[in-house]
């Protein structure tokens, strides 16, 4: 058998006229290594805003008197607020309509807004008087949290997000049940977790050609 090495090629002629060409152990080294650098740069070139902040504004040392601003008539000191994703559906269901937005919580409401980049104020998206409410329930999934809100004819759930977004805080979500159970919200247990829709299966229709 004959070897050849030329640029970290290995070149073996096996019988006259059949050659079989092979890289060498250090040059598919390199080969990998250069493939996880470029995998490693395209991967960080994905880094991308969060949609919740990036759809919805939110400046914690400002929002509160931005939001009384927007609505003047929001009643009480609010007591907690930040971002958050919400869920709207009927009694009963686990599944709702998705929204990405804030929350201004006082002893007497919770109020939850969408924003409006045009007019440079908020909009409202959901208002429940926690005094109407049938249930409250904290519904749990890992590390993801809700607070679940049972009205005679709504049911909404709605998950606290950190201030930058992108991630739930949970600990948060817990601070606004545990102020709406206080308010003396009857409690409803083992709930299961809402989520949005599922997105539409593709469909696969076969097409006959005759022959």
């Amino acid at each position: 058998m004959l070897t050849d090495v030329e640029e970290g090629i290995l070149i073996k002629l096996r019988r006259p006229g059949v050659f079989i060409i092979e890289r060498s152990r250090a040059t598919m080294r390199n080969l990998y290594a250069k493939l996880f650098i470029i995998g490693a740069v395209l991967l960080s070139g994905c880094s991308t805003t969060p949609l919740d902040k990036a759809t919805v504004y939110y400046d914690r040392t400002q929002f509160a008197a931005q939001v009384s601003k927007d609505f003047p008539d929001i009643g009480g000191p609010i007591v907690e607020h930040g971002r958050c994703s919400l869920l709207i559906s009927t009694p009963g269901s686990n599944t709702g309509s998705y929204h990405f937005c804030t929350f201004a919580l006082t002893p007497q409401k919770l109020y939850v807004q969408s924003w409006d980049a045009t007019a440079l104020k908020y909009k409202e998206i959901l208002r429940v008087d926690l005094s109407t409410l049938s249930q409250v329930a904290l519904a749990s999934r890992l590390r993801t949290n809700q607070v679940q809100l049972i009205e005679s004819r709504r049911q909404s759930a709605l998950s606290v997000m950190i201030d930058d977004g992108g991630y739930h805080d949970t600990e948060a979500t817990k601070r606004v049940y545990e102020i709406i159970k206080a308010r003396g919200v009857s409690v409803a247990e083992g709930k299961e977790m809402m989520r949005p829709p599922a997105p539409p299966s593709p469909m696969f229709i076969p097409v006959i050609v005759p022959r």
